[in-house]
């Protein structure tokens, strides 16, 4: 199978541009080769219009006049298509609590709010109630992108303090506790925390593109075994920035020495065993029709609304859209997809059906964890105040 993959929204590391307040990466795959396929489809309707190639943002309502024409083309190739979205907004809030909670590195942290996906749903969202939006947007691009290890300390540094003067009485009492303890510790020892990487393409993995890239290969691979059938090659749209990162990302999820499936233990697994042994390239579209439709087809999922609203004047554009959902699904990582998940959660927690008895036993088992977080965490600060009197 042939896939092809394409970007909308693009701002690298400054995410508080609200021009763009999301990203978009679609993904288009069949068993047909559209460059091959659709080569001279292509070349005649982009001579017809007298365009070089196909680009949504270009050629905006004028797609309307071409949208059967691209119709009849997918129709003739059968793709599946693919859609992750990233709300930038989500992925600092997301960045910012995955690099301080980590109770791996964090002394403060306890591991159930990390480990158990329950826990670390219901205090990333107190988590983001508390913290303003302009907190999380300057961590995320001057401390996960700082210049060196020193700035990228002060501004962790400066986050934590500024988030515990937010903490009040408007959390409750274990919230207040749960948080503080965290943030205090990076604080205290922020040179335990990893904040900066001395590799650029390493900080690359904060992007958007990043986030949303093994998702994509995910959802190539599992279509593909859907399909009895194998990803032969993946082309995605130029870009020099994350070339080299994609090519390694590739690399190892395309080696036939790979697992078939990575662990993401209770959030499910990523499947790359139909990925095994493929081609990667980055191509410029003007030299792919694939990653042409690709453009058009994710142009109009970027204006779905509109022209769903307007369907009289863009039936064709609203028709060629319905047949891009129906014949997709989609990974989201935005923050109401979050608050949606979150609250079907408490919702199911507090309906459950809890007796005395079941109330006591998970009291027990919290006071266990947290007997057993207190002597860690004490052990810790011992030998944290012995390597510090040793340096003097």
């Amino acid at each position: 199978m042939f896939a092809f993959i394409d970007e909308s929204g693009h701002t690298g590391k400054y995410i508080s541009d609200t021009s763009q307040p999301n990203f978009f990466t679609l993904g288009l795959i069949s068993k047909y080769n559209p460059d091959i396929l659709l080569k001279n489809d292509l070349l005649l309707l982009n001579n017809r219009i007298g365009v070089k190639e196909l680009h949504g943002a270009e050629l905006g309502h004028k797609i309307e006049s071409i949208s059967y024409e691209i119709y009849n083309m997918l129709k003739k190739i059968s793709p599946g298509f693919f859609l992750a979205e990233v709300d930038k907004k989500y992925l600092a809030y997301a960045k910012l609590y995955d690099t301080i909670f980590d109770n791996v590195e964090n002394i403060g942290v306890r591991h159930h709010t990390y480990q158990i996906r329950p826990f670390r749903m219901l205090l990333l969202y107190k988590f983001i109630k508390l913290v303003p939006l302009d907190i999380a947007y300057n961590f995320y691009e001057n401390c996960l992108f700082a210049k060196n290890e020193d700035e990228a300390i002060n501004v962790l540094k400066m986050t934590c303090q500024n988030i515990l003067d937010l903490i009040d009485d408007s959390l409750d009492s274990r919230s207040q506790q749960l948080i503080s303890d965290p943030l205090i510790w990076a604080k205290n020892n922020p040179r335990n925390i990893t904040t900066y990487n001395t590799r650029k393409i390493d900080r690359w993995q904060h992007l958007p593109n990043v986030v949303t890239f093994l998702p994509m290969i995910n959802m190539f691979s599992r279509h593909a075994k859907s399909m009895n059938s194998k990803v032969n090659k993946i082309i995605h749209d130029e870009q020099n920035q994350m070339k080299k990162i994609f090519i390694e990302i590739h690399k190892v999820v395309s080696n036939k020495s790979s697992p078939n499936k990575w662990d993401l233990r209770e959030n499910g697994y990523y499947h790359i065993g139909n990925i095994k042994e493929s081609t990667f390239e980055m191509k410029e579209s003007i030299n792919s029709p694939g990653l042409q439709l690709v453009d058009i087809c994710l142009y109009l999922i970027c204006h779905k609304e509109t022209i769903l609203n307007n369907y009289h004047d863009n039936s064709d554009s609203a028709n060629l859209l319905m047949y891009i959902i129906t014949n997709g699904s989609a990974f989201d990582f935005t923050l109401n997809g979050f608050i949606r998940k979150t609250n079907e959660l408490l919702k199911k927690i507090m309906e459950a059906p809890l007796t005395n008895e079941k109330l006591l036993k998970g009291q027990e088992i919290i006071n266990e964890l947290e007997d057993k977080w207190r002597e860690n965490f004490l052990k810790a600060s011992a030998e944290q105040a012995r390597i510090g009197d040793n340096k003097y």
